[in-house]
């Protein structure tokens, strides 16, 4: 298996358990954080694919990043 290979699975297999990891939370539990300063269970893995999105953009662009616009945003 390529390196490219290898880095194209691992961002499929981060959002695959992302995925599973977020249906398995129940709907009331969405916005449940351990305390006031944590991020809520929907913003970690949100936090989680935008993180491997951004990875994903800097490997295609060499590492060149002037601005990243997040796919979950509601403007997009």
């Amino acid at each position: 298996m390529s390196t490219t290979e290898i880095i194209l699975l691992n961002i499929k297999e981060i959002r695959r358990r992302s995925i599973k990891i977020r249906e398995a939370i129940p709907q009331t539990e969405l916005d449940w954080k351990p305390d006031k300063e944590a991020m809520t269970c929907i913003e970690m893995v949100r936090h989680v694919l935008e993180s491997e999105y951004y990875y994903h953009l800097a490997i295609k662009n060499r590492g060149i990043l002037k601005e990243f616009d997040s796919p979950f945003e509601k403007n997009h």
